[in-house]
């Protein structure tokens, strides 16, 4: 395999630059790359589909969220947000937040499950507390977890993100108590 061909390896930020909420035209873009990566082309692993349901977002005014983004699909403005606990004791429910780092690298989710027999991806099953088995990709080069959840006969995305330094503990965890 020639270094040009090295999917993995090549991976980087889709903007140079730390993107804002603002920057609602490079969003835009983020959003047509997970379109044609999740609806335009078919995901196959170990000979399952995985399944991405396509309602739309509807939590913008909740989540303090742009307008705009009640036209992206609901799976995209997880991927590129992160819950926040609520600080004020009016707003009881939990928030998400836009992150710059999760939207620049919408783009390496579909590498990275088209590529997870790549011994550069750690993969592995986990049982979480309320008893549901999730399925884990962890490009640890790139400090970039995917997590996948088994409905039969399917797969369906659950989340993909950077794996920080608070948060890396956490997964190691996951990953020696998978499992085997």
């Amino acid at each position: 395999m020639s270094s040009s061909d090295d999917v993995l390896g090549g991976l980087v930020p889709y903007f140079s630059e730390q993107i804002s909420i603002d920057d609602i035209e490079k969003i835009d873009a983020l959003h047509r790359i997970f379109q044609k990566d999740f609806f335009g082309n078919t995901v196959i692993i170990d000979g399952k589909e995985l399944k991405i349901k396509p309602y739309k977002y509807s939590n913008n005014k909740k989540d303090a969220l742009p307008d705009e983004f009640s036209r992206y699909y609901e799976k995209f403005v997880h991927l590129i947000t992160r819950t926040v606990k609520a600080t004020n004791w009016k707003t009881a429910s939990n928030i998400r937040e836009f992150r710059s780092e999760r939207a620049n690298r919408i783009h390496w989710i579909r590498p990275i499950l088209d590529n997870c027999g790549d011994k550069r991806i750690t993969r592995f099953r986990y049982v979480e507390d309320n008893v549901t088995e999730r399925e884990y990709f962890w490009l640890r080069s790139k400090q970039y977890i995917v997590i996948l959840e088994e409905i039969e006969p399917d797969y369906t995305l659950i989340t993909g993100f950077c794996v920080d330094s608070d948060n890396q503990p956490y997964y190691q965890k996951k990953y020696v108590n998978r499992k085997k």
